[in-house]
């Protein structure tokens, strides 16, 4: 799967979720941050910009779908104590649907989901799928303040991994909202190789 295709996936998910008669929300954001690969070879890392896009809507008060299209890219890697000029994408596609109920003050929700992560380095690709579960904590979307602590483990082809994203954010209005938040990856594959990307970011958020 490439990049448009991924593209495509993620904004006719979205298109859908406009089209949906219940609750819901679409968020876009720009990140910054690095990733690492480690191999038998050496260690190789790189500054990363990336964009995010999400969407979600709940069909019932607790079972929700979703999607979020994330795309990274970078024009340098540093490999020991020298740069050079090779371009990295990273692009991770994840589709997924879930349970959340409140308990107490908070929400809290699992998610099953299909996961690709297409990684291309000096115009070479590598393209895996797969499974991921999460269990996050979040707030209920009744304050003024948004959010969000999610911890996934992933089962990608003859990838595995784990990854982290945190939210935090502010509803200006019911229907708008400012975020800033953090996400990471941490996948290994069979042959012991490991890749790391984190990225701070920054965005909004429309709700409906």
């Amino acid at each position: 799967m490439n990049k448009q295709i991924l593209m495509i996936t993620a904004a006719g998910l979205l298109a859908w979720d406009y089209q949906a008669h219940a609750a819901g929300d679409v968020r876009a954001a720009f990140g910054a941050g690095t990733y690492e690969v480690d191999t038998s070879e050496g260690k190789a890392e790189s500054d990363l910009i990336g964009f995010d896009l999400r969407g979600s809507f709940k069909p019932t008060e607790n079972i929700f779908l979703r999607g979020e299209y994330l795309s990274t890219s970078g024009d340098k890697i540093e490999a020991d104590g020298e740069k050079f000029d090779i371009d990295t994408d990273i692009d991770v596609l994840r589709l997924g649907a879930g349970y959340g109920v409140n308990a107490g003050p908070v929400r809290v929700y699992g998610v099953l989901e299909y996961a690709n992560v297409n990684v291309e380095i000096d115009g070479e690709g590598d393209d895996t799928n797969g499974w991921g579960v999460s269990a996050g904590i979040g707030d209920q979307g009744s304050g003024p303040w948004l959010w969000n602590v999610e911890l996934s483990w992933l089962s990608l082809d003859e990838v595995d991994g784990a990854s982290l994203d945190a939210t935090l954010g502010y509803r200006f209005t019911p229907a708008l909202s400012g975020l800033i938040g953090v996400q990471s990856y941490a996948l290994e594959a069979d042959g012991g190789d490991e890749l790391t990307l984190s990225q701070f970011y920054l965005g909004g958020q429309f709700s409906f």
